[in-house]
């Protein structure tokens, strides 16, 4: 079998806002096979950016476009090609965007693979294909306590038992929002988990100041307080509090989770499937979290896609506690594929049938396709 082009297909909401909601636009990947067999996978970065590094062409010998890596490759040689395009991309790839790109691909080789042996790629990873898991609420802080109240009730409501409030107003004054998760906090009472998202950061000392302010909340962790670039910070805060602290999804490559871990001192590590390398990689870095004894929860706001590949993977992660679940209702969230993951009585299963275990929803590619 050998690959015989990659398409890309970019889609876009017709309103898209400068807020942190991360499924507002993105890029499905379908890389066709000689034997008629297509993988599907999904690109978790800017669309037109990724794009442009699987399609352009020959520069040198280590900067390639990605298409021109794999056309006429053997889509089954997965390690042999994430090497390639990793090393071929290198001069301006390696932690970038060109592993958001390769991320894409490497999701769509793990569907091909599975098409053509006839299983799941949880089965491809020796995983239990039965496995279901609590799913945690992910949505955007609202901006007044009643409005948050609403929206937590209405996650308790949807059966979700856990709920992460995330971005909005914690962008602007960390200490302002503390009374708006003391609202969630009544709300739902104890019985129920909160988690709460930041979302790029602050300095170290008002980190540590909110972190102990949710102390008393009983936050199950503090997402991506401080930013990525700041492992000396995230070493400081996690050995100031105990409250777990959980970062990640900006960071790609097992390089880079290593030195997050090492260096950062993290509790929780939160990969993302289609940015920090796709299955094959994410899978290394789970591999490595269980090594070191901390948790791996991957990050997951975006499509079906995305959650498929999500929960194939978490198939193999040994103690996750939760699995994340985008509960923002958008144009592009549920209806890319034709039949939407669901979270039933708070737990999510994971996909059956071949490959992702997923199909694509032409309608919906029509209607958003953006040239």
């Amino acid at each position: 079998m050998r690959i015989v082009d990659i398409q890309t297909t970019m889609l876009r909401q017709p309103e898209v806002r400068a807020i942190a909601d991360g499924i507002q636009d993105l890029l499905v990947i379908q890389v066709l096979t000689d034997e008629g067999i297509v993988g599907i996978g999904e690109v978790h970065t800017s669309p037109s950016i990724a794009r442009a590094v699987i399609d352009a062409p020959l520069s040198h010998v280590s900067s390639r476009g990605l298409k021109e890596i794999l056309i006429g490759r053997d889509p089954l040689q997965r390690e042999v090609l994430w090497d390639q395009m990793y090393r071929l991309s290198s001069v301006y790839g390696r932690r970038g965007v060109a592993i958001n790109a390769i991320s894409g691909i490497d999701i769509a080789l793990w569907d091909i693979a599975g098409k053509a042996a006839e299983m799941s790629v949880t089965q491809l990873l020796g995983g239990d294909p039965s496995r279901t898991f609590p799913a945690y609420a992910s949505i955007l802080l609202s901006e007044t306590a009643a409005d948050v109240r609403s929206d937590v009730r209405q996650c308790v409501d949807d059966g979700f038992r856990a709920i992460k409030l995330g971005w909005g107003p914690l962008e602007s004054n960390l200490m302002a929002s503390v009374e708006l998760l003391e609202a969630a906090r009544v709300e739902v009472g104890d019985q129920i988990d909160l988690m709460v998202d930041v979302g790029f950061g602050s300095d170290v000392r008002m980190a540590i100041r909110f972190a102990r302010a949710l102390e008393s909340l009983g936050v199950f962790f503090l997402e991506e307080p401080l930013s990525p670039d700041n492992l000396d910070g995230y070493a400081r805060l996690a050995g100031s509090v105990d409250l777990s602290i959980a970062t990640g999804e900006k960071e790609t490559t097992r390089h880079g989770f290593r030195q997050l871990i090492e260096h950062g001192k993290i509790d929780i590590i939160q990969p993302d499937v289609a940015r920090a390398g796709g299955i094959s990689e994410v899978k290394k870095i789970a591999d490595m979290a269980e090594l070191y004894g901390i948790s791996c929860i991957p990050h997951f706001w975006s499509s079906d896609i995305l959650l498929s590949a999500t929960l194939h993977v978490a198939s193999c992660i040994r103690n996750i506690p939760y699995i994340e679940f985008c509960a923002l209702e958008t144009p592009l969230r549920r209806t890319v594929t034709m039949s939407p993951i669901e979270v039933v009585d708070g737990e999510v299963a994971i996909p059956q049938g071949v490959g992702l275990g997923i199909e694509l929803n032409p309608q919906t590619l029509r209607e958003y396709e953006y040239l």
